[in-house]
């Protein structure tokens, strides 16, 4: 029997720095002079989509020395064409990360998912992977156009350009002499695009910024996103291309505090997952009901 240790266990959030980490080991520049760069606007190619996806921890459950993470997991896709932009219908799962079978609760079932460890980190990371597998399947049924992606390229697509962007940055890409263009690189500024190596894939990224509210005072990495795209497609067209598609899809920060790195169609995608997912408050109560504890 499955009892409740803790209601949204939560998990450390990572911070947003470039200082202190290790430079890269190797870099290679794809574009030259290593200078910023700014691109004449383009039309934004049709369709366009948005993907997203989201995940909620809800749960800490103990079957004597057993762990289980419950949770939910969304993702969606916004689709821009004709000077309009539509919500798809979105696919939602409730997981269990160490779950040998499915778990009813009440009304809720969790379906079970593998994880590589018994520790939280490695439940915390059964259902992060749970979210980026909805993802691609919801990815996998978009046909043409461009694809954007919230984070870095984890998949390959067939028939039609691929972006991710990056809003943190935890990881060092550059040495510090090229490093230090970010620092001057100005709203609607790109640097030249280098080469990136992730577990065996090549991909082509760049740096941008964002425009940022005048009156703010901001860190140095504000406004700062990295985007890649593979290696083998048009790189220096979608590079230049993104400077006339992700400013223009800024965020504010009056309506959302991540402004302006959380991109508009992504805060609103976010949004409507949320509501997919149902009401978290319901879920705890579900949850205490059958199992007792939290």
């Amino acid at each position: 029997m499955w009892r409740l240790l803790a209601l949204r266990p939560g998990g450390l959030a990572q911070e947003e720095v470039l200082k202190g980490a290790p430079e890269p080991q190797a870099f290679h520049p794809l574009e030259s002079p290593w200078e910023a760069r700014r691109a004449q606007p383009r039309p934004w190619p049709e369709p366009l989509y948005f993907v997203d996806g989201k995940e909620r921890e809800e749960a800490l459950l103990a079957q004597g020395e057993r762990v289980a993470l419950l949770g939910s997991v969304a993702a969606g896709a916004l689709v821009s064409q004709g000077g309009r932009m539509v919500l798809l219908p979105p696919a939602v799962r409730r997981v269990g990360v160490g779950l040998g079978e499915p778990l009813r609760v009440g009304e809720l079932r969790y379906e079970p998912v593998a994880a590589e460890g018994t520790d939280y980190a490695s439940l915390r990371a059964g259902l992060q992977k749970a979210r980026e597998e909805l993802e691609k399947e919801v990815a996998r049924g978009l046909s043409g156009g461009l694809l954007v992606v919230d984070g870095p390229v984890r998949f390959k697509r067939e028939g039609g350009a691929l972006l991710g962007y990056i809003k943190t940055h935890w990881v060092r890409y550059l040495p510090e002499r090229e490093e230090a263009l970010l620092q001057v690189l100005k709203p609607g500024e790109r640097t030249p695009a280098f080469r990136v190596r992730r577990q065996g894939r090549e991909l082509a990224s760049w740096y941008l910024r964002l425009p940022l509210v005048p009156e703010r005072v901001r860190p140095p990495q504000a406004g700062l996103l990295r985007v890649e795209t593979p290696l083998e497609g048009p790189f220096s067209e979608l590079a230049d291309l993104s400077l006339s598609l992700f400013p223009a899809l800024a965020s504010h920060p009056v309506k959302d505090p991540r402004a302006p790195q959380n991109l508009a169609p992504i805060g609103a995608l976010e949004w409507a997952l949320g509501r997919r997912m149902g009401s978290q408050e319901v879920v705890e109560r579900l949850l205490r009901r059958h199992l007792g504890g939290g």
